[in-house]
């Protein structure tokens, strides 16, 4: 595993930096945990030094950064002029939004795609939304009666080279969000130089950050930074907050992961202590042995994610459809996810699916479909 940078580490946590030591390394290290900006934020204001050398490269991912995020921008802004003769709304998750509101500027924050949330008046129509953003994807027979039933949770598309990650479910967890309603009528408008978008009540932004830190397995530094950004910068509602995540029953991987984060940049807000089965099993699953481990921990992450779900308080009908969705998954689940043609048999790929994994000596690749439609 590649942990940060020890001068990376205390960038983030605010405390003084030690020498760069080996460029090379260091080079390596803030790209792989998506730290460019705020090391050359950090060499500009003279807490880190840096050569002109590597100065001129960091500068040169920036700008190139800023480019992509501008692409965001216009990608975000054309979704909603398809949208409009629909009568359809969406909201910007994570991305661009949390950098638009939490940090300084353009590019401060490491995006690769466009995240947005579909309005739930929408979620009728899937069908229409899917062809008006990308006409080019196939959606299978059945996709509807998927996302009214919220088993599937979102679908990747494109528009035009920008990968748009539609959300049906804020949380995207797997278990379907009790609140989302709630989570829409408290969306709120923003108004940037960039444009104007929709983005999450700050306490749900903290909660969806919190979650999507359990999916990436802690791998990488930068996300880390979001959680620092929006306490320090968002009026948060410490009542609400904890209403709707205890609403949720999502206390053990949202507060687990609040003191993860704490615990690495010394963040002094103290995370409710959560005990028990589930609590315990988290820690093993999400060990601070494996936390910051960079592109080889991410690697492995997808696997521990699938059990995000369990660590759930109650919620045993949820559970029980999520393993199910995981084990036995729907066909139009595997039709969107392109490992299984149409008109193939479903019994067929199971059958062939279970005999790979219980066969010696064959790879045992896992085909458990993830919550999302990239799958």
């Amino acid at each position: 595993m590649t942990a940060p940078h020890p001068a990376l580490l205390a960038l983030a946590a605010n405390r003084e930096a030690p020498p760069v030591g080996d460029e090379d390394v260091f080079l390596r290290s803030v790209s792989e945990h998506r730290m460019t900006a705020t090391v050359l934020t950090a060499h500009q204001q003279g807490a880190i030094r840096l050569s002109d050398e590597l100065a001129r490269t960091f500068g040169m991912w920036d700008l190139a950064e800023r480019r992509d995020h501008l692409r965001f921008w216009r990608a975000a802004g054309e979704v909603q002029a398809r949208l409009a003769p629909l009568g359809a709304e969406v909201a910007v998750l994570k991305g661009i939004a949390t950098e638009a509101r939490w940090y300084d500027e353009l590019g401060q924050r490491a995006c690769t795609d466009l995240d947005l949330l579909l309005a739930p008046d929408a979620l009728a129509d899937v069908l229409g939304i899917v062809e008006a953003i990308d006409p080019r994807r196939p959606c299978p027979v059945g996709i509807d009666g998927l996302v009214r039933r919220r088993v599937l949770q979102h679908m990747d598309l494109h528009l035009g080279t920008v990968q748009v990650d539609l959300h049906f479910d804020p949380l995207k967890v797997g278990l379907p969000t009790r609140q989302l309603d709630e989570v829409w009528c408290t969306t709120q408008v923003l108004d940037t130089a960039q444009g104007s978008v929709r983005v999450l009540r700050p306490e749900i932004e903290l909660v969806l950050l919190l979650l999507h830190l359990n999916k990436d397995r802690f791998a990488f530094l930068g996300p880390f930074l979001d959680i620092r950004q929006i306490l320090e910068r968002a009026p948060l509602d410490w009542d609400y907050l904890h209403g709707f995540v205890a609403a949720e029953a999502l206390e053990v991987p949202v507060w687990k992961s609040f003191a993860a984060v704490a615990d690495v940049l010394g963040i002094e807000h103290e995370a409710p202590r959560v005990t028990g089965l589930r609590a315990w099993s988290w820690d093993r699953f999400w060990s601070r042995h494996a936390r910051l481990g960079g592109d080889e921990a991410r690697a492995r992450a997808p696997s521990v994610s699938r059990l995000l779900a369990l660590h759930a308080s109650g919620r045993i009908g949820d559970k029980a459809r999520e393993v199910r969705r995981q084990l036995l998954p729907h066909r139009p689940l595997l039709e969107l996810a392109g490992r299984l043609e149409p008109g193939r048999s479903y019994a067929g790929h199971v059958a062939r699916t279970y005999v790979e994994h219980l066969t010696p000596g064959r790879a045992r690749r896992s085909r458990a479909v993830p919550e999302g439609a990239s799958l």
